[in-house]
């Protein structure tokens, strides 16, 4: 998709994965949906691409703009990436105390939805 001349990595409805945006929350992966592009700028004026990200099963008061580097494809190997940070973020929580009064919304259901990394393993030999 171009917009005079600018080319964007995702299109709208396109199914996605996207880093929170807020860096003050866990660095984990949420499955998600790309609802409108805009061109935006950076903090030098130049033209970049934003994105605004529907978190698949959240209110949409929850959507949000994300930078291109926020968002990713729908691979095998990013859906392993975000298992592999889904994970760190709970053993995060779970050496600070936090594990009866602090959920991350989303990270139980991947963690739940995607197949064990001994199913993984086994299906590459």
């Amino acid at each position: 998709m171009t917009s005079r001349g600018m080319k964007f990595k995702f299109h709208k409805g396109e199914r996605v994965l996207c880093f929170e945006p807020d860096p003050t929350k866990a660095k984990v992966l949420y499955d998600a949906k790309i609802v409108d592009i805009v061109i935006g700028k950076d903090e030098k004026g130049r033209k970049i691409p934003e994105y605004l990200i529907h978190f698949n099963g959240w209110n949409r008061s929850w959507d949000r703009w994300a930078a291109e580097d926020h968002v990713l494809r729908d691979t095998d190997e990013n859906r392993r990436l975000q298992r592999k940070l889904a994970r760190k973020a709970v053993a995060r929580m779970r050496r600070k105390g936090k594990k009866g009064r602090c959920r991350l919304p989303g990270v139980d259901s991947v963690l739940k939805l995607l197949p064990t990394e001994e199913n993984e393993k086994s299906s590459e030999n």
